[in-house]
């Protein structure tokens, strides 16, 4: 028997998850829950699936399994916590919640209840990531020195994304927590100290819209995460990480190659298409199935969180700030 989930909000990313859903084995998209009736069905209608108003009303079908939470940020802890309570299985979108403490009582909600919860992190799923694990696993890299992630972003977003009461917070929120956990994963080790700067060039918003982070992982390795998102540019999207090691590098041109040199060969490799939102979704799925904990975990969200906040607490204070390794739950 297939899965039967409902989906959350039906914003901007819901359609992408519509979109690969529908090719994803042993998984039913039940129903579409959003406030605007209107949205809820136009998202629904297309998938054959039913549409709702009221997400307590799905919470309360026993036939659900799970959710897809796609809400704006400061309703993901009641959501979350709702669904846990209510026995369904959580994927949940990044970033996992606008505070530390909200975190932990959606984990401590999680444990209680025994659920699955996982959180949304595509960038694991993008195939020149992979590979890139794969390489690194594999002592390719040998000792791991340095990593550059650069994103510089545009595009059509919710108006909501630039305001704190709801957002929580600007790029290094959105993008930060992305790029926190690919970095975390890829590096195979935990990101202990933070050094930040944080701006705002754009008055209509009341978060940040361009931030540099310099980071010292637990193995010794250094780090710079760089965001930007003040204009709608011509400029394409710039998504690229580069990793240093002994032994070799690493070039990754995040949905489009990998390259790698060291000192014997290079490499190039393109891609035409990747699915990755389907593969994050598949293994959710297959998390539920076989009963096991997903490969990105509740608790991985909230490590991202701690980054992010430990950044905004450097640039407010000036200084490098140390992350405190415990997760609370």
């Amino acid at each position: 028997m297939p899965v039967r989930l409902s989906v959350l909000g039906a914003g901007i990313i819901a359609k992408s998850f519509m979109e690969a859903a529908s090719a994803v084995a042993d998984l039913e998209v039940a129903t579409v829950c959003d406030i605007d009736e209107n949205r809820a069905r136009a998202l629904a209608e297309p998938q054959n699936s039913a549409w709702e108003t009221d997400y307590q009303a799905v919470l309360g079908d026993e036939s659900i399994q799970a959710v897809y939470i796609a809400l704006p940020h400061h309703l993901h802890e009641e959501a979350t916590i709702a669904a846990a309570e209510a026995g369904k299985h959580i994927l949940l979108e990044k970033p996992m919640a606008n505070s530390l403490e909200e975190a932990d009582r959606m984990l401590a909600a999680k444990k209680r209840a025994g659920i699955k919860l996982m959180i949304g992190f595509t960038h694991r799923f993008h195939s020149e990531l992979e590979t890139a694990k794969r390489l690194i696993a594999a002592g390719e890299l040998g000792q791991l020195t340095l990593a550059l992630d650069v994103m510089t972003t545009g595009g059509v977003i919710p108006g909501w994304f630039w305001q704190k009461s709801e957002a929580g917070g600007g790029v290094l929120h959105v993008n930060g927590a992305h790029s926190f956990d690919r970095l975390r994963w890829l590096m195979d080790s935990e990101i202990v100290e933070v050094f930040a700067y944080t701006d705002t060039y754009d008055s209509r918003k009341t978060v940040e819209d361009s931030a540099i982070v310099a980071m010292r992982f637990a193995n010794g390795a250094l780090g710079t995460t760089v965001h930007n998102w003040v204009t709608d540019s011509p400029l394409p999207f710039k998504c690229d990480l580069d990793l240093y090691g002994t032994d070799g590098a690493l070039r990754i041109d995040t949905w489009n190659a990998i390259e790698f040199a060291n000192a014997s060969h290079t490499w190039v490799q393109r891609r035409e298409r990747d699915d990755m939102f389907q593969k994050e979704i598949g293994e959710f799925v297959s998390a539920i199935l076989e009963d096991r904990e997903p490969c990105i975990t509740g608790e991985d969200g909230r490590r991202s969180l701690a980054c992010v906040q430990a950044a905004y607490e450097s640039a407010r204070r000036g200084e490098p700030v140390r992350l405190k390794d415990e997760i609370g739950g």
